[in-house]
């Protein structure tokens, strides 16, 4: 198979196909420059696939992200191809396709549409941000065209295989299977992790009007001598009765209020660490709340845990979800980390990159692919308790349709649920929703 691009933007349009073509779909290929093509052309035999080319026009990347390059409307359509339907969001270009004898010409723009989902160069633009100085799902173009909730890249790859297939190409895909991946950020291990401090702890929740009611209940917990927090377990336990490995990230640093307080030299934390170790499942970073953009937080951090778990650490996830485009990403690139997890969005729940498959990420300024791969979180509990605030039915509605959508792509479901959730009151109502994940057969 031999792809032929334009002079053009070589470095972008180089990493999306191998992010559909060899990541996702597992195929080998050549791929060729030609100063006088204008569209993607896919070469199997005789047959030729072109995909034509609505966005890389221009080889400078300050023209190419900018805000009047972004579609007002993304059009959807449903394709036939092979007597079987395929879904598709055109985000570029037009939703149709035309067959000849000799060519399958595509108008909808797919391997732009996959650069854009992938990179996220949408949120380098300048606009709104919330108080955490991040870009919120509601103003993606995503949300707004009603495709959040789909992985529409994955999409795009069925189609990519379908025309392929209808090519008669002779290799065959990349075999995949459906996993679940349960993730933990672990801010605060123990609510008690000491007498006196569960006193102090459950003083501040009394006096406080949002939180009083959580801390009557705290106050049974403590008076029963239990922790309300120490819920880990239950994760354990939910990732073993699934067969999986439970990835548990772990605060290494303390410096402002949106951080909790360190624990992460606390005996307790450390035997804590070595029964995950013991049980066979992961430790992972999860950087405090300035790391996002400050190499010398994160490596401290990162050496920290190291440290105390013993071992290296190489996945994890941002505090709040922070992420500066490109930078967060080469702070993890620079430490020589194998997976992060932060990209979702803190107030809707979805497919941020548009896929459920890890992929490596691109720096899009520096124009190059970085080792590091993206395990985009799909559904974080407290976006439901906190942004959302739907009810209970419609959390499963929704939460049972993105699972049924990864399986669909034999992709990677992967959740966030936290360990002081499970017992508070505004989180504690989607509790249901956790154990039918545990239970979910495959």
């Amino acid at each position: 198979m031999k792809i032929i691009i334009p002079n053009i933007a070589v470095p972008e349009v180089k990493y999306t196909f191998h992010c559909l073509i060899k990541e996702f779909l597992g195929l080998e290929y050549k791929i060729e420059t030609s100063p006088t093509a204008k569209d993607f052309t896919i070469i199997i035999g005789s047959k030729k696939l072109v995909i034509q080319n609505h966005f890389f026009k221009n080889d400078d990347p300050q023209v190419l992200y900018q805000k009047q390059n972004l579609p007002t409307q993304v059009i959807s359509n449903e394709w036939i191809i092979e007597g079987k339907q395929y879904p598709l969001y055109a985000i570029f270009g037009k939703p149709t396709w035309t067959e000849t004898k000799d060519e399958i010409i595509v108008e909808a723009d797919i391997i732009a549409a996959t650069f854009f989902m992938l990179t996220r160069w949408e949120e380098t633009l300048a606009g709104e941000r919330d108080k955490h100085q991040r870009f919120l799902g509601k103003n993606s173009l995503a949300y707004q065209n009603g495709f959040l909730e789909k992985p529409i890249v994955n999409q795009y790859v069925e189609i990519v295989w379908a025309f392929l297939q209808k090519s008669k190409i002779t290799q065959t895909r990349k075999q995949r299977t459906f996993e679940i991946v349960p993730t933990h950020d672990v801010d605060i291990p123990f609510l008690f992790p000491s007498f006196m401090y569960g006193l102090r702890t459950i003083a501040r929740y009394l006096i406080s009007p949002t939180y009083f009611w959580d801390g009557i209940n705290y106050l049974k917990f403590y008076l029963k001598g239990e922790d309300p927090y120490d819920t880990h377990e239950v994760f354990l336990e939910g990732a073993e009765k699934l067969g999986v490995k439970a990835h548990f990230f772990f605060m290494a640093g303390c410096h402002n209020r949106f951080d909790p307080r360190d624990q992460l030299a606390h005996p307790k934390v450390k035997a804590l660490i070595e029964k995950i170790k013991k049980r066979g499942h992961q430790i992972g970073l999860h950087p405090s709340y300035k790391s996002y953009d400050d190499p010398t937080i994160f490596s401290q951090e990162k050496k920290r845990l190291e440290k105390v778990a013993g071992q290296k650490v190489t996945t994890g996830r941002q505090h709040y979800l922070r992420f500066k485009n490109p930078t967060t990403w080469n702070l993890w690139e620079n430490e020589n980390m194998k997976w992060d997890s932060t990209m979702s969005y803190a107030d809707e729940i979805g497919f941020r990159n548009g896929v459920c498959y890890p992929f490596p990420v691109f720096d899009i300024f520096a124009r190059k692919k970085l080792n590091l791969l993206e395990r985009s979180l799909i559904l974080m509990e407290g976006t439901l308790g906190l942004y959302m605030d739907i009810s209970l039915d419609k959390a499963k509605g929704r939460v049972g349709e993105l699972i049924n959508q990864v399986k669909k792509y034999d992709g990677d479901f992967v959740f966030l649920w936290h360990n002081s959730s499970l017992n508070l009151r505004q989180y504690s109502k989607y509790n249901s929703i956790l154990t039918e994940i545990y239970n979910y057969k495959k």
